[in-house]
């Protein structure tokens, strides 16, 4: 006796392709995949500080050569030992020197580059020292006039802020660019 046969069912079909692999977790792993944070305010306005503040002092220094120059030429300096030269070359290019760090710092900072961060910060904590002792040393002459304690006074506050922003901005510079 024949049984009845059951109808053929087709197999069932195989995939065309093959999932792409999980990626692994761990360095590069989820948590890595979105946008880089973004600058803080206060990196961009101490950074542009910086690099404002290091143009106008390092056209301060070439203007110390200049004078310097132009002094020692001017007023035939004893027998020709251009001491008024040297004087101007020397303080000159110490500012130039201070204004190029603070160039590097301000341009590195505001790049989100790490080296950038660590000499605005340096810059600034320098900086906001010297000022602090010239504010601090000023408030002896208020008699008539505190428009120097005041101009010494913002200016270390400016100094201040960047070192501090520069310092609180971790987690953005830390971000591989």
């Amino acid at each position: 006796m024949d049984q009845p046969q059951a109808p053929m069912t087709p197999p069932p079909p195989q995939p065309q392709w093959t999932p792409p692999p999980q990626q692994p977790t761990g360095w590069g792993g989820q948590g890595y995949g979105g946008p880089p944070p973004g600058r803080p305010m206060g990196v961009t306005l101490g950074s542009l500080y910086l690099i404002i503040i290091g143009i106008l002092e390092l056209l301060v220094g070439v203007l110390f050569i200049a004078g310097g120059a132009f002094l020692s030429s001017t007023f035939n300096d004893v027998q020709g030992s251009g001491v008024f030269a040297g004087v101007g070359a020397f303080l000159g290019i110490l500012i130039g020197f201070w204004a190029i760090l603070q160039l590097l710092g301000g341009i590195g900072s505001i790049q989100g580059k790490g080296w950038g961060r660590w000499i605005g910060i340096i810059v600034s904590i320098i900086g906001a020292i010297f000022l602090g002792l010239g504010a601090l040393g000023s408030l002896s002459n208020i008699g008539g006039n505190a428009s120097g304690f005041v101009f010494t006074f913002v200016w270390f506050l400016l100094y201040a802020g960047t070192a501090w922003a520069l310092i609180s901005a971790g987690a953005y510079f830390s971000y591989r660019r």
